[in-house]
């Protein structure tokens, strides 16, 4: 499945951490931008987007 989680903080950080470890593919954005999704990214595999 497809999901996409606006949010990196506590909430939003576990949710990508548990959802692409079952397998789904997740797009995560923050207000900051993509580029301050890089430790998440490489930990999770999940895509940084812009929102």
């Amino acid at each position: 499945m497809k999901i996409g989680i606006i949010g990196a903080g506590n909430i939003g950080g576990n949710l990508t951490r548990r959802l692409t470890a079952l397998g789904h593919d997740v797009s995560v954005a923050n207000s900051r931008g993509p580029g301050t999704l890089t430790a998440l990214a490489d930990e999770t595999g999940a895509t940084p987007v812009k929102v």
